[in-house]
């Protein structure tokens, strides 16, 4: 088995395609440096599988393809291909010859083929495996690695052991064993995991059967009685409800007569109303042109104060601008002065420069001679090198024409016919790659224009996927403020309504009686629950109040006697009460006074809502008492007002009177009392408001949520058919670039095969003739290079003398032209110092001729404004005789306003006692509607309650259960026994009553993991037992390897170094894991360390490990990267000495540079770079006579 071609096309400086023929025995490939010689063992690397750019020389791996020269475009694919004979069967393959070829293209794209079939990376890593040939195995060894086997990372010598033992697929296998073990064991984890969640499901579903067991039985419990107490009630409703009806319509016929009575009299108090308001509308008119004048005085006298002050700063401008003007005059005839000095010393600069320029320009003709003649000189020097270069370069081309024309005359008529019959297949195969290439053209249009029609419907998509998903955020953002505002809503009712309905917050009496119920047919509640009072003015009422707000409200003074009994009766405590009395309806009339000329906001009762039957209360209780802005406004009105007792209070609850009594500081803000129900009202609206607007909005997102499901789903399909039509779109590049290539690949090498079928037969005609001439030629261009040579050195040392000429002459020129500079410098900034002299001159004159206008502009103002002033100042006369009349119109109509204000209460007061008698008919007509549409709207809830609950219709229900009016119905038992069963239901919470179909599921699924796990852990088992064979079998194979290495490398070690002593031995560990340590002492040394070794000492360590290898398992190939170049001549004939023993079952190819390797050699290839960039190669046979003069010839340097 041997490698019998390696073809290369496009790889690194291989810019045409280049073909190597290999035979058995020695190979050697020479050629200057930087020629492209290690780029041949780089494409065996790379076609071999090679995936590091740095063990290839690049930084990328796209590097690696043909970049362009000077005459040559870069390509866009790099090949290479390596035809292998498999005579012995040893790469695992049924074929004779294997083809291995690999491909890369700019875009990333690489290809690998086997026999022409793609095929992929891992089957060609899988071919070379444990055979000694693969991209980082033996086979291949350049210099650096020498130091990397001797002393480098570990694992890489380890590496090469392997190979010998064929133990890589078995590591292989162990660390993909140990994969699947790994991830069985994290399966095992994971579904342990999920059995202990799935088991705790199962428990927690098995109580949940249960509980929903015991749900059911209470709730059908709890239905039975709560229709049987629903029914009583709703009987019990029914008889309280007609006898109501009735006495309303008598109480409804006295209240519209009443009304019709007082409506007369109101009429006429209507008409006095109007004619106050027109009185008030006539004073804020009054009032307003009052203001309007008083404003417009203020404004007149604003103005003339700044305009006097505008005189003023005029009047100070005017003498500065004139001190400005005679500064700047004395200004001017400085800068003039200065001029004139400036003109004289530009004079002066003007002839010095000249002086000098006529010195650099005598300097400059004497430079130009010498100069003229160096350059003459230096460019007959030029054309003698181009002369010599281009002869040496001719007898190297003789040179090798010589002996190619030798070599390849016996060959020429059989490659001809051989071309023939290729150029023949070549033309069937363009014109069948051509048809496809054109077909694939079409097929890449197409799916383009596609792929562009659905990138715009992704796009559309996608705009109303992102504008759905902005607009489904704001939606559940709102939803979730709205849910918290509604519970909090919620909770502050539940809160307010249970202190409403425990008292908790009142006095003893008060609670006692209200939650006993011993007052409850005359007791109406406590005051403040009747009256309702705005937030801002809530302390001031209660501070007003006192403890008068949580007294009882009862009907007659009888109930408050009876109250007090009941508390003196069971010691809890006393309470306040106030009967609904006609004879609290007293009022102090001072309002109207106090709000005259006094800070005074209003009075308390007209501050508080209430109904009509506990307003004569609210009037009693407040009407003595004013709303005043502070605390100072209610003492000093206190100590003003005299006439009747009066208190004043302040928004903050601060209380002032005028008897005495003072009361404030600070308090918690808010009472027990006041606003609770208020609040709750609000409260309960705002919840309504919120539940439907969350109801709203839950529908909008699950509109939205649809909508936004249906985008994305249509994204998604759009997205799988672009990625489809991606994907055929880049497969129909890939074949038409296919396509492309092999029609490309077939025109070169048609071009090929028809040059070479020309140069093949001009060849033959001229053959002799050229053979003949040759060594004339070479004796001729030989005589005109040693005449070059002796031409050069003459004419080098007249060089050299022009140059000690021409450099005196330049520094002379030098030196003259820093003068000029100087002088010209000199000149250039007197010029401009003038420029700016001449320039600030103009400045100054500009600005007084501004200064002398701004003078004028001043004198002219501040006359204006003078007239200005006088003119206002007249109006202003009138202004103040306009505010007089004003004054006096607006005292008058006062005092008519007053006057019909008191006609007006006059008559209200005699028909009060009319419209007590209508308020309090309405009240009781309002009691008689509240009980009843409070019966209703339990009878109504009740019913509710039922279809709700039960979906059962109550009227219908208790028409066909009435109450067995023989037994007595027990309704507080039943009720609590309702409430029982109700509480015992809510404090089970939540109940599941699909937990029995839940409960199956969650078995079954519980018994189909264990099942699982059990599978699992049989696996796991399996894989263990897997390993240990693997392992045995690895062991066994290697240290029976390492063994048989060890042996040959103390032998292969003596015969380099005769004397010397080397071994291998294993560190202490797992045999496959542990690390192999080489130990090697030349004769007469002892050293501790290989780093120690000289290069040649190393290079022949690092062979005889590797032929020691070679005698247990010999690789069919081996490439040797200039690996000799550290050997002297005596080690040289040792490493070929060994070679050629070796070669008969290794075949040998040696990138070299050293003569010695070259005569040991049986073919040999000469790598050239005739063009910048590209590599050309010359292969040769021959004789050992003729070794040395081929080997000089292939090392004559590149000359350009």
């Amino acid at each position: 088995m041997y490698l019998s071609k390696l073809e290369i096309f496009g790889f690194k400086s291989f810019a045409r395609k280049t073909e190597f023929k290999f035979h058995n025995g020695l190979t050697g490939i020479v050629g200057p440096n930087g020629c492209g010689k290690s780029n041949i063992v780089d494409a065996l690397r790379w076609v071999l599988g090679e995936q590091k750019a740095g063990a290839l020389r690049s930084e990328r791996m796209e590097n690696v393809i043909f970049n362009g020269s000077r005459t040559q475009k870069p390509l866009g694919m790099a090949e290479v291909s390596l035809t292998i004979e498999n005579t012995k069967n040893i790469l695992p393959i049924e074929y004779s010859e294997v083809v291995i070829t690999r491909r890369l293209f700019r875009s990333g794209e690489s290809q690998y083929l086997l026999n022409n079939a793609v095929c992929r990376l891992k089957d060609i890593m899988d071919l070379f495996m444990d055979t000694g040939m693969g991209a980082n195995a033996y086979s291949v060894i350049e210099l650096a690695m020498v130091e990397q086997i001797l002393n480098g990372k570990a694992e890489e010598r380890r590496h090469i052991f392997e190979e010998a033992a064929g133990v890589g697929k078995y590591k292989a296998r162990r660390k993909a064993a140990f994969r699947k073990l790994e991830a069985t064991g994290a399966d095992i984890l994971r579904l342990n995991d999920i059995i202990v969640e799935v088991e705790k499901n199962v428990d927690s579903l098995k109580r949940q059967v249960q509980k929903a067991e015991r749900y059911q039985t209470y709730a059908e419990e709890l239905k039975d009685t709560d229709m049987q107490l629903a029914s009583f009630r709703f009987h019990a409703f029914k008889s309280e409800l007609e006898p109501l009806g009735l006495e309303s319509k008598v109480l409804q016929d006295r209240r519209e007569e009443l009304s019709s009575q007082l409506a007369t009299e109101e009429a006429a108090i209507e008409e006095l109303h109007v004619k106050v308001l027109e009185l008030e509308k006539q004073l804020v008119a009054r009032q307003r042109d009052l203001n309007t004048n008083t404003e417009r005085i203020q404004k007149k006298e604003e103005g003339i104060l700044i305009s006097q002050e505008r005189v003023k700063a005029i009047q100070e401008n005017r003498v500065r601008f004139g001190q400005e003007i005679n500064d700047l005059n004395k200004r001017g005839e400085l800068l003039a002065e200065m001029l004139v000095t400036l003109n004289n010393r530009l004079e002066e600069a003007r002839g010095k420069m000249e002086e000098v320029e006529a010195a650099l320009l005598q300097r400059q003709r004497e430079l130009e001679p010498h100069r003229e003649t160096y350059q003459t000189k230096r460019q007959e020097l030029r054309t003698l090198q181009t002369q010599r270069s281009t002869e040496a370069e001719t007898i190297v081309t003789l040179q090798q024409e010589r002996e190619r024309l030798r070599t390849q005359l016996e060959y020429d008529e059989k490659r001809r016919e051989q071309l023939l019959n290729e150029q023949q297949a070549l033309q069937s195969q363009r014109a069948e790659f051509e048809a496809k290439r054109s077909e694939f053209a079409t097929r890449v249009a197409q799916a383009l224009a596609q792929l562009d029609q659905l990138q715009l419907q992704s796009e559309t998509n996608q705009e109303g996927l992102l504008a759905k998903q902005a607009q489904l955020a704001g939606v559940k953002e709102r939803a979730a403020e709205l849910t918290n505002d509604l519970q909090r809503h919620r909770d502050r009712i539940m809160m307010l309504q249970k202190f409403m309905e425990s008292y908790e917050d009142h006095p003893e009496g008060v609670k006692y009686l209200l939650r006993e119920g011993g007052l409850s047919a005359g007791c109406l509640g406590t005051f403040g629950e009747h009256i309702k009072v705005s937030e801002p003015h809530r302390r001031a009422v209660e501070a007003a109040l006192g403890d008068t707000v949580v007294a009882l409200l009862v009907d007659q003074k009888d109930r408050a006697f009876d109250g007090i009994s009941l508390l003196r009766q069971g010691a809890k405590g006393a309470a306040t009460f106030l009967p609904m009395l006609n004879g609290f309806g007293y009022r102090l009339n001072t309002a109207a006074r106090l709000q005259n000329g006094h800070a005074v906001q209003g009075n308390l009762a007209d501050l508080v809502a209430c109904d009509d039957q506990v307003r004569p209360l609210v009037e009693y209780l407040l009407s003595d008492c004013y709303l005043v802005p502070s605390l100072a406004d209610a003492r000093a009105l206190a100590e003003q007002e005299s006439s009747a007792r009066l208190r004043f209070v302040t928004p903050d609850g601060d209380l002032v009177s005028n008897w005495g009594l003072i009361r404030g500081g600070a308090s918690e803000q808010g009472s027990p009392v006041i606003g609770r129900k208020q609040e709750i009202e609000a409260l309960e609206a705002e919840v309504e408001r919120l539940d439907g607007e969350i109801d709203a909005l839950i529908t909008s997102r699950e509109r939205s949520e649809r909508e936004l499901q249906d985008l994305r789903q249509n994204a998604e399909n759009l997205a799988k058919a672009s990625k489809l039509l991606e994907k055929d779109r880049q497969q129909l590049e890939i074949e038409f670039g296919q396509s492309a290539f092999r029609v490309t690949k077939v025109d070169e090498e048609l071009q090929q095969r028809g040059e070479e079928l020309e140069r093949i037969a001009n060849f033959q005609t001229d053959r002799g003739t050229k053979l003949a001439a040759v060594q004339p030629r070479l004796e001729e261009f030989e005589a005109l290079r040693l005449s070059a040579e002796n031409s050069l050195t003459q004419l080098a040392a007249e060089i050299e003398t022009l140059e000690h000429t021409v450099r005196t002459a330049e520094q002379a020129y030098n030196d003259a032209n820093l003068k000029v500079v100087e002088a010209r410098a000199e000149f250039r900034n007197l010029e401009a110092e003038r420029e700016r002299t001449e320039a600030s001159r103009k400045e100054v004159a500009e600005s007084i001729k501004i200064r002398t206008q701004q003078i004028a502009e001043a004198e002219a103002q501040e006359k204006s404004l003078t007239e200005h002033v006088a003119a206002i100042r007249a109006q202003l006369q009138d202004d103040f005789s306009e505010r007089k009349e004003l004054e006096d119109v607006v005292h008058e109509l006062e005092r008519i306003f007053r006057e019909e204000k008191g006609v007006i209460d006059a008559k209200e007061k005699t028909l009060r006692p009319a419209r007590q008698e209508r308020d309090e008919i309405s009240e009781k007509l309002h009691q008689h509607e509240l009980r009843i549409a409070e019966l209703t709207m339990l009878r109504d809830n009740l019913a509710k309650h039922v279809h709700e609950t039960y979906e059962l219709e109550l009227a219908a229900y208790a028409t066909a259960n009435p109450p067995d009016l023989s037994q007595e119905f027990d309704a507080a038992a039943t009720d609590e026994r309702v409430n029982w069963l109700r509480n015992r239901l809510k404090s089970m919470g939540p109940v599941n009553m699909l937990a029995l179909t839940d409960y199956q599921k969650e078995k079954e699924r519980f018994d189909f993991l264990n099942a699982q796990k059990e599978d699992l852990l049989k696996a796991e088992e399996n894989l263990k037992d897997t390993i240990k064979v693997i392992n045995d079998t690895a062991y066994e194979r290697f240290g029976k390897t390492f063994a048989q290495i060890r042996e040959n490398f103390i032998q292969v070690f003596k015969s380099f170094f005769e004397g010397g002593l080397a071994d291998l031995r294993l560190d202490e560990g797992d045999p496959l894991e542990a690390d192999i340590i080489i130990e090697a002492n030349p004769k007469g040394r002892s050293l501790g360390s290989l780093a120690l070794l000289s290069g040649g000492e190393k290079t022949l360590t690092a062979i005889s490990l590797l032929f020691a290898i070679y005698l247990v398992k010999p690789s069919p190939f081996c490439v040797l990267d200039e690996v000799d170049a550290p050997l002297d001549d005596t080690n040289i004939g040792r490493f070929t000495g060994a070679l050629r023993k070796f070669s008969e079952n290794t075949q040998f190819i040696c990138v070299t540079h050293n003569k010695g390797t070259m005569k040991a050699t049986d073919y040999l290839y000469g790598v050239t770079m005739e063009e910048q960039g590209v590599s050309k190669v010359v292969s040769v046979r021959f004789e050992e006579a003729e070794v040395a003069q081929v080997a000089e010839a292939a090392m004559v340097p590149e000359l350009n």
